[in-house]
């Protein structure tokens, strides 16, 4: 992401060379993100009796096997629940908490865990990933991306008495790798970026 934005600063005005026999101008295109799917992670903790909480105590294995029994009531199959082993090297709870992840492509599910609440079980956070693009988005928005820097190619040539002929290097600054979704900007769109090169006459 920071070769991105290097190459995006350097880029957002032209760049003329040879001596401005060329013109380079980055182009953008636009599209729609789409969640591919949601992975949830749990904290299972074991409870600590003590004099200011009706809290008894009861082990991680308890819990889990508890948690269980209560997915069943949203057709949760906690089987397919994957346990992350390394989180609690990395922090100072690793001898009273396991740690664990359910990944699914269902928005409703993802409510109705966080509708399942029980105590020495949190859902820490919820990872939402979208979609990689497709060899056929790639090429779909590396189109609209080459006529937008066609465009500012054309404006700025016109703007000093020039044309644009053939196009000399094209170079995606975009790859297809899914991405996590900012939930705080729903309707952000995914940006896609290419650098063309055009000759001056």
């Amino acid at each position: 992401m920071k070769k991105i934005i290097v190459v995006l600063l350097l880029c957002a005005t032209p760049i003329f060379g040879q001596q401005n026999n060329t013109i380079t101008v980055v182009g953008e295109a636009s599209k729609k993100f789409e969640i591919e799917k949601y992975i949830v992670h749990f904290e299972f903790r074991e409870l600590v009796a003590d004099g200011y909480q009706n809290v008894e105590s009861k082990k991680r294995a308890q819990i889990i096997e508890d948690y269980k029994n209560k997915l069943k009531k949203i057709n949760i199959d906690f089987e397919k629940f994957e346990r992350n082993r390394l989180l609690p090297l990395t922090t100072s709870a690793y001898a009273r908490s396991s740690y664990y992840e359910y990944t699914t492509t269902s928005f409703e599910e993802v409510e109705n865990l966080f509708g399942l609440p029980m105590q020495g079980v949190t859902i820490t956070w919820v990872e939402i990933l979208t979609k990689k693009n497709t060899n056929s988005d790639l090429v779909t928005l590396d189109k609209t991306a080459i006529n937008d820097a066609k465009n500012r190619a054309n404006t700025i040539a016109n703007g000093i008495n020039k044309k644009i002929g053939d196009i000399q290097k094209i170079e995606t600054l975009t790859d297809k790798s899914p991405r996590v979704f900012n939930s705080s900007k729903p309707h952000e769109f995914q940006k896609h970026y290419v650098k063309v090169t055009f000759t001056l006459e």
